[in-house]
């Protein structure tokens, strides 16, 4: 049925209907419901060409991601993306999905997207220190929504996940767990996480009055093969961490690899944990001890925030997102095997 019939059938105007259905506030309230009663009852479903014609919008909302990476195929970061689309989709947008690549200019690939009329709005991950994209989304005043924080930010341009308190909970575990000796191998230090995970690292560190070697603290890309050189680097030192926290579960997963060919035994000599609560983290011998947080919340927080600068729709938006630990086998340890 089309939005004329839908009128005529209601007794009301096409604009009146239109402006209805789009959500306009100057539309009473009992009308509204009329036409949203009477449009859902009849299975009306506006034409999607004539919507993005008749308002300007494309009504997609899109992303760049690195197609090098494989952090963005993680299954948390998957789901965060789908709850996201999913929250879209029943606001009538969808997301757009591209990648760049390293040859590519990063800055002529996000003029170059922003300036095609594809999308209205772009989510930003894997955000930066003093970020060169979010520095151009602003001067040319096109709508962005981040996955990170950073000092700056404002409220109504991001949602995070709690990376310092993360940190600071799972260091304080090992602590409790008899560790004195703790290694963290963090991702690439220009990400914004990076620094805060440090952070909550070091506090609870410095609050045990423990002893931090800076050869213990080392920074790669969050895969397998940085994660077992970093640590086949500080296995081989004189004075070994007993404990090695990885900033995710790939990584952890390159860590119990590399001790074990070094013949360490994970989660008697060594104790191992990551972050993300990955797929196949609950299965892998052994099991990783991971820390997670509530994808579908955090996906869901990025498109209320991006609908409510689009839309100018007034959904309450948490910025901060908890993560708790899930204890699995890879952290379990006999203070009796004390390295």
């Amino acid at each position: 049925m089309s939005i004329k019939k839908l009128a005529a059938h209601l007794g009301l105007s096409k604009s009146t209907v239109s402006r209805a259905l789009n959500g306009y506030t100057d539309v009473n309230e009992q009308t509204r419901e009329k036409v949203l009663k009477a449009a859902q009852e009849i299975g009306y479903r506006a034409n999607p060409t004539a919507k993005r014609l008749a308002s300007g919008k494309s009504r997609n909302i899109g992303i760049i991601l690195p197609a090098h990476s494989r952090t963005f195929v993680s299954s948390a970061f998957s789901k965060v993306l789908a709850a996201a689309a999913e929250f879209l989709a029943k606001h009538d947008y969808q997301l757009i999905v591209t990648t760049i690549f390293e040859w590519q200019d990063e800055q002529q690939v996000y003029y170059d997207f922003i300036s095609s009329g594809l999308v209205d709005g772009v989510f930003i991950v894997r955000t930066r220190h003093q970020d060169p994209r979010i520095a151009m989304l602003k001067k040319h005043h096109f709508p962005y929504v981040c996955f990170g924080f950073d000092a700056n930010f404002t409220n109504d341009s991001f949602v995070d996940v709690d990376n310092t308190q993360a940190f600071y909970d799972l260091t304080q575990r090992q602590i409790m767990q008899g560790h004195t000796h703790i290694a963290f191998l963090d991702a690439p230090l220009e990400l914004t996480f990076s620094l805060a995970r440090k952070r909550g690292y070091l506090q609870a560190m410095h609050e045990a009055h423990l002893t931090i070697d800076p050869r213990w603290l080392l920074n790669g890309e969050l895969n397998e093969h940085d994660a077992m050189k970093m640590t086949q680097e500080i296995m081989s030192l004189v004075q070994r961490p007993t404990c090695i926290l990885c900033a995710d579960d790939t990584m952890a997963l390159g860590a119990i690899a590399a001790c074990e060919a070094l013949s360490y035994q994970v989660g008697i000599d060594i104790a191992i944990a990551g972050y993300g609560d990955y797929e196949y983290s609950g299965y892998t011998k052994p099991s990783i001890t991971t820390v997670k947080y509530d994808t579908r919340l955090v996906g869901e927080g990025m498109s209320k925030l991006m609908l409510n600068k689009i839309e100018d729709k007034q959904f309450e938006v948490n910025n901060w997102y908890e993560a708790m630990i899930v204890i699995r086998q890879s952290d379990t340890y006999l203070l009796t095997n004390k390295i």
